[in-house]
């Protein structure tokens, strides 16, 4: 057995695979679904335990030095001296003095390596699969998180085209200057009377005193929230095909308990050739039944407009039977079912198929195309092959064809 193998062995420990395999298991399966405070506490516990003993069994004559090296960069990681270092990498954690109760793993390692040693009868591929499984857990783990922004708290504004073309979509959600100066005054009023209010109601017992200083940072926060805001009031112009549907950020946070939609707010729909369709203003928005019982400050749910109907499915069998046009043309007088049309202008029958809402209708010298715009009980509405519109009524003669 090789000195590396030899080395390896000990990572066969029961105590190591268990804390190897809860680390694994927290922080891909248990964080995702669950993250609270038990899964964050486990990473620590089961991390440094697997960390420690890893290191150690890699260099057996600085266990001791190991152990003490990684109890204090742990404490430091966890403490606020570490902001700098932290920032510095892009990297981040959560500040918990509590969390440093997992140091006890640290002393549950250095115990377990400072007993004798057992040789365990594992084969040396499983070995190198588990120093592989160690080096991944402990780069994968230390993954940066990405803390929630203030961006992440905007509402959002649905945009659903069900009609049957392409549209262009204006959204005017741009606040005036004087409208950004207003709101401005009032968040910092509001949140300046509330810090106030908390000091008072807890000054005995942490001490606190409002400082000039705590009105300037105040001030500082809701300018920064502004700038973020600036990034998304604007007029904007969103073209959305047949059937598409959008998401647009709207700069309205879910906090907000002031800020409303601008004075000049105004969505306008336009056609391909730029045609104005409809337009909404705040009342005519709020009216749509998607956002009734919404208002401007609300920011529990995304607001919504959807354009047109959406359009139902085409159901075949209404368009079989007897129909007439008053319109001139070679199909003026038909009559279909599944798998037969009859030109009743001049009685030839000719087999016929659906694609959709295309009929085919297969004569001997040419396929012709009709697109099926309309089908009720007794309506039909069909373009042949690219010519206007024949409008057909249900027709009051015996049918010759079955269904």
């Amino acid at each position: 057995m090789s000195n590396m193998i030899k080395k390896l062995n000990r990572l066969a420990h029961p105590v190591f695979l268990v804390s190897l395999f809860i680390l694994l298991l927290n922080d891909f399966i248990l964080k995702t679904v669950f993250h609270n405070y038990l899964t964050g506490k486990l990473s620590d516990f089961a991390g440094l335990l697997a960390f420690s003993f890893f290191w150690s069994v890699l260099f057996p004559k600085r266990i001791k030095e190991i152990h003490i090296a990684v109890a204090l960069f742990f404490v430091f990681w966890k403490s606020p001296f570490s902001e700098a270092f932290v920032n510095f990498f892009g990297l981040y954690r959560v500040v918990d003095f509590l969390d440093n109760m997992a140091l006890v793993s640290i002393l549950v390692s250095f115990w377990l390596l400072k007993r004798e040693s057992v040789i365990y009868k594992v084969q040396p591929v499983f070995l190198k699969l588990i120093f592989l499984l160690s080096c991944f857990s402990f780069v994968a783990t230390s993954k940066p998180q990405e803390p929630e922004t203030f961006e992440d708290g905007f509402s959002y504004l649905h945009l659903n085209n069900e009609t049957d073309k392409k549209i262009t979509v204006l959204i005017n959600f741009k606040f005036s200057e004087n409208e950004i100066v207003t709101y401005k005054k009032q968040q910092t009023k509001i949140l300046v009377d509330n810090y106030k209010r908390f000091i008072n109601q807890d000054e005995k017992e942490h001490r606190l005193v409002f400082k000039p200083s705590d009105s300037l940072q105040i001030i500082k926060e809701v300018n920064d929230e502004w700038l973020l805001r600036k990034k998304y009031s604007m007029i904007r112009s969103i073209i959305l095909d047949k059937g598409e549907e959008q998401y647009v950020v709207l700069p309205l946070h879910g906090n907000d308990i002031s800020i409303g939609f601008p004075k000049d707010f105004k969505i306008s729909i336009l056609d391909g050739n730029n045609k104005l369709l409809k337009s909404y203003d705040k009342k005519a928005f709020f009216n749509k039944t998607e956002n009734k019982g919404l208002n401007e400050l609300s920011r529990s749910e995304a607001f919504s407009l959807t354009f047109g109907k959406k359009k139902e499915p085409l159901n075949i069998s209404d368009c079989y039977g007897k129909w007439e046009s008053r319109q001139k043309s070679d199909f003026s007088k038909i009559e279909i079912n599944a798998n037969y049309f009859i030109n009743d202008n001049n009685g030839e029958v000719y087999d016929c198929n659906y694609k959709g809402d295309t009929i085919l209708v297969h004569s001997p010298n040419k396929i012709y195309l009709g697109i099926i715009k309309k089908a009720a009980k007794d309506s039909l509405v069909i373009s042949w092959d690219n010519e206007p519109d024949l409008i057909y009524s249900k027709s009051k003669k015996t049918t010759v064809l079955g269904r």
